[in-house]
C-alpha cells in the first residue's frame, strides 16, 4: 500500500469530516465473537480524498472481520470509488473479478 498512519485520518470535505466523529468500534457484538481480542463492531467509511481513495477505520485497527456480504459490500465501494478516482485521474484501471 501507498500510504498507511496511527492517527485518526484529517479529512478535508465537510460531510466527511462530521462523519469522522461516529467512526470506530461501538462495543456491540451484533454477530458474536470471532476472537478473544475481538474488538466487535466497527464504523468505517470509504471514500475519495485528492487523488487516493481512503478507508477510515476511526481507530488503530489491526484487523477486521466479515461476512461474505459484508466483504462484497467493501469490494463494491473500493471498486466503485476506485473507478471514479480513475475517471477524474486520467489513470488507466483495469479491475480483475
Amino acid at each position: 500500500m501507498a500510504h498507511h498512519g496511527q492517527e485518526n485520518f484529517k479529512w478535508q470535505e465537510d460531510a466527511l469530516r462530521e462523519l469522522q466523529g461516529q467512526l470506530g468500534g461501538t462495543d456491540k457484538f451484533p454477530q458474536g465473537k470471532l476472537t478473544e481480542d475481538d474488538e466487535g463492531e466497527i464504523k468505517m467509511a470509504v471514500a475519495v480524498q485528492g487523488k487516493k481513495v481512503i478507508v477510515d477505520f476511526g481507530k488503530p485497527t489491526a484487523w477486521i472481520g466479515m461476512d461474505a456480504q459484508q466483504a462484497a459490500d467493501l469490494a463494491a465501494l473500493l471498486i466503485y470509488h476506485a473507478k471514479e478516482l480513475a475517471k477524474t485521474s486520467g489513470q488507466p484501471l483495469t479491475v480483475f473479478i
